[in-house]
């Protein structure tokens, strides 16, 4: 009985409708609200006035800035120190000659002495003849080559005379000739003679070396007691005899006439590279 009882409980409530489930919707809701339109001379007024404001800013830092520059001044500024100008080297032609020191070694007072005045002429003359003279050093170590000429043509010594004191002079004083060679080889670099000078100097020092290679020859061969054909000997003493004979009377004539003589091949050309450009 209690069985039937809890069985039609059960069904009765199986019976019984499904009630609906409550849902709930949250609506948001979305208000557009319109905004009014600007008003075209409040923003001006706006304007004119933020742009005054900013005038009035700047003055007050401007003069904020005088009154610390008063109070403050800066240091002076350091005095600017101006580059000297550099000086024009006037060329030979322009300034002359002049007449250069004997100071070989370039060594004395640094204190430039005073100059008597000289004219162009003189000037002109004493750098010719001070060219000229360092010819005599290659010349007179040229003499002994030329003995096959003089035996044959005697008239060519009359030319030599005026070397025959300086000749005796070199071989009175022990090393005379090497002396004279560092003398002239010294005095081409110094910037006390003008380059007129020098040039004839370093030119006349390679003319003399050059003859060391025929000398050392006619050194070797005659320690050796070594005999060479004379037609060798003769045409070759001729011919360096009459190269340096006849390069130191190119030399003097074109000194003589103002002109630089460097026309001799490879000599003169490493006589510019040895002296330089000044």
């Amino acid at each position: 009985m209690v069985a039937r009882l809890l069985l039609l409980a059960v069904a009765a409530r199986a019976l019984q409708p499904l009630q609906p489930c409550r849902a709930t919707r949250r609506r948001h809701l979305v208000s557009v609200r319109a905004e009014p339109e600007p008003d075209v001379d409040e923003l001006k007024r706006q304007a004119e006035a933020l742009r005054a404001e900013v005038e009035t800013l700047q003055a007050e830092a401007q003069a904020a800035r005088e009154e610390e520059l008063r109070r403050n001044p800066p240091p002076p500024p350091k005095p600017v120190r101006e580059r000297p100008k550099p000086v024009k080297r006037k060329t030979e032609e322009e300034e002359g000659f002049s007449l250069p020191s004997f100071n070989l070694f370039g060594d004395g007072d640094e204190s430039e002495k005073k100059k008597q005045p000289v004219t162009d002429d003189e000037v002109e003359l004493a750098s010719k003849a001070l060219a000229c003279l360092p010819y005599l050093l290659p010349m007179s170590d040229a003499i002994p080559f030329g003995q096959y000429v003089i035996n044959d043509f005697p008239l060519i010594a009359l030319p030599l005379l005026p070397f025959a004191p300086f000749v005796a002079l070199l071989n009175a004083i022990p090393f005379g000739g090497f002396i004279v060679f560092i003398g002239l080889s010294t005095g081409s670099r110094n910037p006390q003679f003008p380059r007129f000078v020098r040039f004839s100097m370093q030119q006349a020092v390679l003319l003399d070396i050059a003859l060391i290679f025929p000398q050392l020859f006619q050194s070797i061969f005659g320690a050796t007691n070594i005999k060479v054909p004379e037609a060798l000997v003769e045409p070759a003493s001729s011919f360096v005899f009459f190269f340096i004979f006849v390069a130191a009377l190119y030399s003097c004539g074109s000194n003589i006439l103002g002109k630089q003589p460097n026309q001799i091949p490879i000599i003169s050309s490493a006589a510019e590279q040895s002296i330089g450009p000044f």
